[in-house]
């Protein structure tokens, strides 16, 4: 009588318990004398222990490469700034734009710019297609500020920046013990979900030093390290020169991005901390 095809299939597999040979596919193990896969556990990665609930829309591309996206190339884009000075409620007066490439700190030579605020309140530049410089945004009535793009641009743009006018400035130095040294620089963070929207609960961090605070009801508290429900904080105090910020989603503790800013004495400066495929 012909074997049949499970004796034959028996037959093989104790073959090959009884010579080691290991048959391993993807994740799982043969077990020896036995017809049946055992599933093996699979090791701990991104998504593993301490990531974000799956559910959670908001940190889902974390620890997920990044998804390939197509741009159309055009010559120029457009980037269109509204500032909002939580103290007044309002664009400060005589606020001015500029855009300025990446290298050239002092921007001696500006890409666009200077803008004003048009008849919509805004402050638009025509940028070339893939501008990864910087802005530097002023007015008498604020701390000077620069912001960092953390990816290049490519499409027509539209931003809402909160700005630190003097007087919220100087509240903030009397209303804590930190006296703002005018040798010194600050440091805005923006936090951004995979969403690309601002959002908190982002602890974010530099190796460069300053004094952590993030905005409460619109004003800037000293001694927070986690950014509130707008996605905001800061430092200030920062030393002169680059600096490497880094945000981590405390329900994890995975990274959710980090930027490089350049810090001048007596200006703000703005970096996004947008989640990082990994």
């Amino acid at each position: 009588m012909a074997p049949s095809e499970t004796g034959i299939r028996r037959r093989l597999i104790r073959w090959m318990v009884l010579s080691g040979v290991a048959w391993n596919v993807g994740c799982t193990e043969l077990a020896p004398g036995s017809d049946t896969l055992q599933a093996e556990s699979a090791p701990l990665g991104s998504s593993g222990a301490g990531a974000a609930p799956p559910g959670d829309p908001k940190w889902a591309c974390l620890g997920k490469p990044a998804s390939p996206s197509a741009v159309a190339l055009r010559p120029t884009v457009g980037f269109s700034l509204r500032l909002n000075d939580p103290a007044t409620q309002s664009t400060p007066p005589a606020a001015s734009l500029r855009a300025c490439n990446r290298f050239d700190i002092d921007c001696g030579a500006p890409v666009a710019g200077p803008a004003v605020p048009a008849a919509d309140g805004l402050l638009h530049l025509e940028l070339p297609q893939g501008f990864a410089g910087f802005l530097e945004i002023t007015s008498p009535a604020i701390i000077p500020a620069l912001y960092f793009f953390s990816a290049p641009l490519q499409s027509d743009r539209q931003e809402v920046f909160i700005v630190v006018g003097l007087e919220t400035a100087r509240a903030l130095a009397t209303s804590s013990d930190v006296a703002l040294d005018p040798e010194l620089g600050l440091i805005a963070v923006r936090t951004m979900d995979c969403r690309g929207e601002l959002s908190g609960g982002v602890e974010f961090s530099n190796a460069t030093g300053g004094v952590p605070f993030a905005f409460v009801d619109g004003l800037p508290a000293i001694g927070y390290v986690v950014s509130n429900r707008e996605g905001l904080g800061g430092f200030v105090n920062v030393p002169p020169g680059l600096v490497v910020l880094q945000g981590r989603e405390v329900g994890s503790a995975q990274v959710t991005g980090t930027a490089s800013v350049v810090v001048r004495k007596g200006w703000f400066s703005y970096g996004d901390l947008n989640p990082a495929p990994q």
